[in-house]
């Protein structure tokens, strides 16, 4: 491994190659590893593993003098990086930059681990909280791990700063709105920025329920894509997208709806199903594809009436066939 050198006091910087400098910046994962003198033995393996996992890392050696350094020179060291990982043993703990750089690392939003020398040493209370690795496969696996979570956190942050861009407010009143309104890329980048696709408005409309109130099949598709439960229900009419999708006549969200699985019995706060609904609306259509779906003709609501009940009320002959021919 080419390890660059720079030997500077109070404390000696030790890069791991090349690399450390051209991705420094915080716009990957970048991991300063700080030590004590009598350690140093451990960082260079250290700063090895992470570069061969192709994590980028430099080395700090913290000498007895490093609190002669300036705010700067120590800010212009550490900075760039996003991770602190601090090799832990019971002398180095109780060195004074040891204290010192965790509450600086703190006050930077890093993150922060140990590596611990030894594997029974217990860290002082105020590291408690803190991950331990214990050996170069833990190393590996906690920063691959931290390398996802990072770049979903940069994504999020991206996606944050174009909707405030586009002129739109972060909170979820406006995703709501906008799911309403058909904004297929507005909703996309909430989503991206971490608002949960099973989200709801004021109302306690699921998202889903929204999109389809409103016969936005991009904006459906596209919550289904990021995971937004098929069958979840409103808190005003206790609707589910199924639902919805009949009352408002579409029948290509009822298909796509059935085609992903959702539940065709599901009952409302009246208790009514899908197929109620149906035949409410005297769509013949619709009740045919639900009765072919398995749809229940026999399931009663709160008033006690089942969907061939309604069809009879309505003295709709057409759908009293369709049922009889269904059970045929």
């Amino acid at each position: 491994m080419d390890i660059l050198v720079i030997t500077l006091l109070p404390f000696q910087l030790i890069a791991g190659g090349q690399e450390a400098d051209k991705k420094a910046g915080r716009d990957s994962v970048n991991v300063v590893v700080l030590t004590s003198p009598e350690d140093v033995s451990v960082l260079v393996p250290i700063l090895e593993a992470l570069k061969g996992g192709g994590i980028s890392s430099y080395g700090l050696k913290m000498r007895e003098t490093w609190q002669g350094l300036s705010g700067s020179a120590i800010s212009s060291r550490v900075d760039r990086a996003t991770h602190f990982l601090l090799i832990a043993s019971p002398s180095s703990s109780s060195n004074t930059w040891f204290p010192f750089a965790v509450g600086y690392g703190y006050g930077k939003n890093s993150r922060m681990a140990l590596y611990r020398t030894d594997a029974s040493w217990d860290p002082p209370r105020y590291l408690k909280g803190l991950p331990i690795i214990d050996n170069r496969d833990e190393l590996l696996d906690f920063y691959r791990l931290e390398e996802a979570e990072w770049s979903l956190l940069l994504k999020r942050s991206a996606a944050r700063a174009a909707i405030l861009e586009m002129g739109i407010s972060f909170h979820a009143d406006s995703l709501a709105h906008c799911v309403e309104e058909g904004d297929l890329r507005a909703v996309e980048l909430f989503l991206k920025a971490g608002f949960h696709p099973n989200s709801r408005d004021k109302h306690g409309v699921p998202l889903l329920c929204l999109a389809t109130r409103r016969k936005h099949r991009a904006v459906v598709e596209l919550l289904l894509e990021f995971s937004a439960s098929i069958d979840l229900q409103s808190e005003d009419r206790g609707y589910s997208p199924l639902m919805d999708a009949v009352f408002v006549g579409s029948l290509e969200l009822v298909e796509l709806f059935l085609s992903r699985g959702a539940a065709v019995d599901l009952q409302s706060k009246d208790g009514q199903t899908a197929l109620v609904i149906a035949v409410g609306r005297n769509d013949e259509g619709m009740a045919r594809l639900l009765l072919e779906s398995g749809a229940d003709a026999e399931a009663k609501d709160k008033l006690g009436f089942t969907a061939r009940k309604y069809a009879e009320l309505f003295h709709n002959a057409a759908m009293l066939a369709l049922f009889e021919s269904h059970n045929s």
